[in-house]
């Protein structure tokens, strides 16, 4: 066993998987009721001037931070990473990330997803194109793309530490590593969101191959490395305050500078899908903003949650520990919900804000008092 594996554990790291779920339930609300985005069952797009105005900050908002999110959980995951395989060695690591990743993949695949969709047809509400062949059946994986990479992401971090055994690597890996100096991460974001914009021309935002989101793949796996870095060279703990300052005011001025350009070089009333990708400059300026943003919430999501959320309550605790199960089972649970409320005459963005929480409950009341149980029997 490593020193590093003995690391204590940073209890804010289970409150962001809390967080992750949550945010994962409202995205996918979000899309229900503001009808922009991939979902199993969208109910309308919103007409009144209120819900419109709603759905399309949200989106606006929601689009250029999507990187930094789900960068920052991906991040996350590649924390967690060096410990588990330093404790439990390559074969038992990967029997309990196919246990724990792969089989939920897998039942998601083959179970949920096809009854949810042919269901949802059967009823005449599906609104995504059912898939039509085997490879395009294999690859279905709504929400659980994010487990997929996370896996695709494990397989290369096994192949670097298998590469690591050689001496001549090994020689070259630094004992110390302290966060680069802040023009240095800019540089490095600004020429991340240079090979975004490329990787765009061919695979736009609003596009995948193989049902995973190929535009975002080189800033996921970024964040991933980060994660990885982060826990071997101790950076969560030696992040200071000065680095969330200099990192929220180049965000703001970022944000600023985006929404700025969007409304007077490209208009606020025009196709604002130039931004997703292709080869003009709106798409490059786009991928290096989100690319700064992304490299900027690293510290700022860190350091706030590190400093104000690093302990737990016993709703914490429970939330935590119903993380994983919350995030498997959403999908139906929105549905039905979203389902139940359809007659209903109430504004798209009060549905919203109705279902979200209500959805939240009810995942969490599955998770903890039935999914637990059985894991905890299973265990027994």
């Amino acid at each position: 066993m490593t020193a590093e594996s003995k690391k204590p554990r940073l209890i804010f790291l289970d409150n962001v998987k809390v967080l992750f779920s949550i945010l994962v339930i409202f995205q996918h609300a979000r899309v229900t009721y503001g009808g922009t985005g991939w979902w199993y069952y969208i109910e309308s797009v919103p007409t009144d001037i209120f819900s419109v105005i709603f759905f399309t900050t949200l989106s606006s908002i929601g689009g250029l931070f999507q990187a930094s999110l789900m960068g920052l959980f991906f991040l996350l995951g590649g924390y967690f990473t060096p410990k588990s395989y330093d404790r439990k060695g390559a074969g038992s690591f990967w029997k309990e990330r196919i246990l724990r990743l792969g089989i939920p993949v897998l039942l998601y695949v083959a179970i949920i997803s096809p009854i949810m969709a042919y269901s949802l047809a059967a009823l005449g509400v599906y609104p995504w194109p059912l898939p039509g062949s085997i490879l395009g059946f294999l690859t279905f994986w709504g929400p659980m793309w994010f487990l997929v990479v996370l896996l695709l992401f494990t397989a290369c971090y096994t192949l670097w530490r298998q590469l690591t055994k050689i001496k001549s690597i090994q020689n070259h890996i630094p004992n110390e590593f302290t966060i680069p100096r802040y023009i240095y991460l800019l540089l490095f974001a600004v020429g991340l969101g240079a090979i975004t914009f490329l990787i765009r021309i061919v695979s736009p935002i609003d596009q995948s191959l193989l049902g995973l989101p190929i535009s975002f793949i080189v800033l996921y796996l970024m964040m991933f490395g980060v994660g990885i870095i982060a826990f071997r060279y101790g950076w969560i703990e030696k992040m200071k305050k000065k680095h969330v300052k200099v990192w929220a005011i180049v965000i703001v001025i970022v944000f600023i500078l985006f929404f700025a350009y969007a409304a007077l070089v490209v208009g606020l009333d025009a196709d604002l899908s130039v931004f997703m990708g292709g080869f003009n400059l709106h798409a490059l300026f786009f991928a290096i903003v989100e690319s700064i943003i992304c490299m900027g919430m690293i510290f700022v999501l860190i350091k706030i949650f590190y400093a104000k959320f690093n302990k737990q309550g016993k709703i914490l605790q429970n939330l935590s520990s119903s993380a994983f199960y919350i995030y498997l089972i959403h999908p139906p649970v929105l549905v039905l919900i979203s389902l139940g409320f359809a007659n209903l005459p109430l504004l798209p963005a009060i549905k919203l804000l109705i279902v979200f929480p209500l959805t939240v409950i009810v995942c969490y009341l599955l998770s903890h008092y039935i999914l637990e149980k059985i894991q905890l029997k299973k265990k027994g």
